[in-house]
């Protein structure tokens, strides 16, 4: 993954120094696409086109929230990281995979506002 300061750094050589994309792929020894992808998206951040059906956290998206809510509200020293609540909903029969838990623990939290800085 390219680091901020580079798409920075790219964006910077594109529109201020007036540099071709190829011209920056060979300066930074980076592929094409990903310099036009920064320059495209000055955002660093993954979009998925398509809403994709989610069968294996669909059952468990209210509980997930709930554990959320309840971990938000909870004082620094005693709140449960990631990790600890995908442990609890596994115990509790989930089948998914940590990365889709935490994908949809991700978007759970922009919605309800929840601003989560623990470790994961």
């Amino acid at each position: 993954m390219i680091e901020k300061v580079q798409y920075n750094y790219i964006r910077f050589l594109y529109f201020n120094k007036h540099k071709s994309q190829r011209e920056i792929a060979k300066e930074m020894g980076i592929h094409r696409a990903t310099v036009k992808r920064a320059i495209k998206n000055p955002e660093q951040k993954y979009h998925m086109n398509v809403d994709r059906d989610k069968p294996v956290n669909g059952d468990f998206e209210k509980r997930i929230k709930h554990l959320l809510e309840y971990n938000s509200n909870q004082p620094k020293n005693q709140k449960l990281t990631k990790r600890r609540i995908y442990e609890l909903i596994c115990e509790e029969g989930y089948k998914g995979s940590y990365s889709s838990f935490t994908y949809q623990a991700r978007e759970i939290e922009e919605k309800l506002g929840i601003n989560s800085h623990s470790k994961c």
